[in-house]
C-alpha cells in the first residue's frame, strides 16, 4: 500500500512504512564444513565501496528518494567493521544527508545490544548506547538503550540534547500520522484515519486488493511442459513445500494472527481455485 493518500491534501501518513534491513544483511546463518558457524548477529559484511553503493544500497535509496518512506531499519550485521546501527556514515551521511531521508531509524530487534555483546564494538553497554544514538538510531527495538541509557547519561557519555535529537525524529513521524490531532469524539473525528471505520479493513474490496498484490508480486521461474495455468478439469492437486502456506504461518509476526477470518491467500488457495479443485497440503520438509 501507499504511505500517502492522494486524496488527503494535508499529507498525513496512512501508515509508517519501514524499509529493512539496512544494509548488506545477506546471511541468516551458516555452518562451514570445518564446523565454523556464523549468523547475522555476528557477521561482518566485507563489501567494497563500489558494490555497496552500486548494488546493496540501491533499493534503500529508491525507498527514500522515490518512495519517500518514513522509516528505515538498521541491520544486525556489521559493514566493513562497523555495526550497521552504530554506523554514522550509513545512517547520517548517506541516508539523511545524501538521500534526504526525513523519518525515524529503528534497530532490528536487539541489534543495539549486539553492538556490545555480539560485535564487541564497545567495551561497555553504556558506550554502545552512545555510539548507536550518535550514529542516528532513533529507536531501540527491545530494551537495551532503556536499560543502560540512564547510566550512559550519568557517566556523561550522552546528554539530553542527543536524546532530544532522537525523539524529534520519532515525534515528527507521529505528527504526520495524526496521532496528536484526535478529538476523542467519535461523532466528530479529526484525524484522516479516524474517518475510516474498522470494518473497512476486511471489506471485500480490500481483501481482493490484498490478493491482487500477492498475484502481482509472484515470479514464475519456469513452467515445464506448460503445467500452469492448471487445467480446470483437474480434481485433486497436491501442494508441497514448507513455504506453500507461509502467509498464514507468519501472519502473527506482523500483527494479529486471525485478521479477516484467517483469510490469508497463498499457493494452497490459488491451487484450489476458490474451492473448485480439491487440494492436499503437505509441508514435505520442516523448514528451509
Amino acid at each position: 500500500g501507499s504511505e500517502h493518500a492522494p486524496e488527503d491534501p494535508n499529507g498525513f501518513l496512512q501508515a509508517s512504512a519501514c524499509c529493512k534491513h539496512y544494509v548488506a544483511n545477506e546471511m541468516e546463518s551458516t555452518t562451514q564444513l570445518d564446523g565454523e558457524s556464523w549468523d547475522r548477529q555476528h557477521y561482518d559484511a566485507a563489501v567494497t565501496q563500489r558494490d555497496l553503493v552500486d548494488s546493496y544500497m540501491v533499493p534503500f535509496q529508491a525507498c527514500v528518494e522515490k518512495g519517500r518512506v518514513s522509516g528505515l531499519m538498521c541491520s544486525y550485521n556489521a559493514v566493513n567493521g562497523v555495526p550497521s546501527c552504530a554506523n554514522d556514515w550509513l545512517l547520517q551521511t548517506v541516508a539523511r544527508d545524501a538521500w534526504g531521508f526525513d523519518g525515524y531509524i529503528t534497530s532490528d530487534c536487539d541489534a543495539d545490544q549486539n553492538v556490545y555483546d555480539s560485535h564487541h564494538y564497545t567495551d561497555t553497554p553504556e558506550e554502545a548506547v552512545k555510539v548507536v544514538l550518535e550514529a542516528g538510531t532513533d529507536i531501540d527495538c527491545q530494551s537495551f538503550v532503556g536499560d543502560h541509557g540512564q547510566a550512559a547519561l550519568d557517566q556523561g557519555l550522552i546528554d539530553e540534547a542527543l536524546i532530544d535529537e532522537r525523539l524529534v525524529n520519532l515525534f515528527k513521524v507521529r505528527l504526520r500520522l495524526g496521532h496528536f490531532d484526535l478529538s476523542f469524539d467519535p461523532s466528530n473525528p479529526s484525524g484522516p484515519l479516524d474517518t475510516i471505520p474498522s470494518d473497512a479493513v476486511c471489506s471485500d474490496a480490500h481483501v481482493a486488493s490484498s490478493l491482487e498484490g500477492l498475484i502481482q508480486s509472484a515470479t514464475l521461474y519456469k513452467n515445464d511442459k506448460a503445467t500452469l495455468p492448471l487445467k480446470t478439469s483437474l480434481a485433486n492437486v497436491l501442494v508441497t513445500g514448507p513455504t506453500a502456506n507461509i502467509s498464514q504461518a507468519t501472519s502473527s509476526y506482523y500483527g494479529p494472527g486471525d485478521v479477516c477470518g484467517n483469510a490469508f491467500p497463498g499457493v494452497v488457495d490459488a491451487a484450489g481455485d476458490g474451492g473448485a479443485i480439491q487440494t492436499t497440503y503437505v509441508p514435505g520438509v520442516p523448514d528451509v
